[in-house]
């Protein structure tokens, strides 16, 4: 699958899934403006906790029915949310060493297109699957 020099994994409910490409893996600062009372009353903008954007993964394959693509679909419960959890995504080297890592906490999915491979194959082409997450740490390899 990999040709190039780098590619994403996605390790989420026990199961390590490909990726050629990510994107939104950054958060914004939210700056609050503050004014300060007294006779010479100043404004501020101080930062606070980030904001965290979403993430895409594209152009991955799974295998049909794996836990990833469960645990994308719709809950089964009509007033149920995604289920929340702990996820990692791997920047690897060709080899497969990994040199990056961002763990995705409460992680859920949000969105994902998939189809099913062509051949005879038992492969799920995902073409995009956004997560969404409360915050993440990130830890270089």
């Amino acid at each position: 699958m990999n040709t190039s020099d780098f590619y994403f994994e996605l390790s989420a409910n026990g199961e390590q899934t490909s990726f050629e490409a990510v994107d939104g893996v950054s958060t914004e600062p939210v700056l609050k403006h503050t004014l300060q009372p007294g006779e010479h009353p100043f404004k501020y903008r101080l930062p606070s906790l980030p904001k965290s954007k979403s993430i895409v993964l594209k152009k991955g394959r799974s295998q049909t029915g794996s836990k990833l693509i469960q645990w994308c679909s719709p809950p089964a419960a009509e007033n149920a949310g995604p289920e929340k959890g702990r996820v990692s995504l791997f920047l690897k080297d060709a080899s497969g060493k990994p040199l990056v890592e961002w763990t995705l906490h409460s992680a859920y999915p949000v969105s994902h297109h998939v189809k099913k491979a062509e051949g005879k194959s038992q492969a799920t082409e995902i073409e995009d699957l956004e997560l969404g997450y409360s915050f993440y740490t990130f830890a270089k390899r």
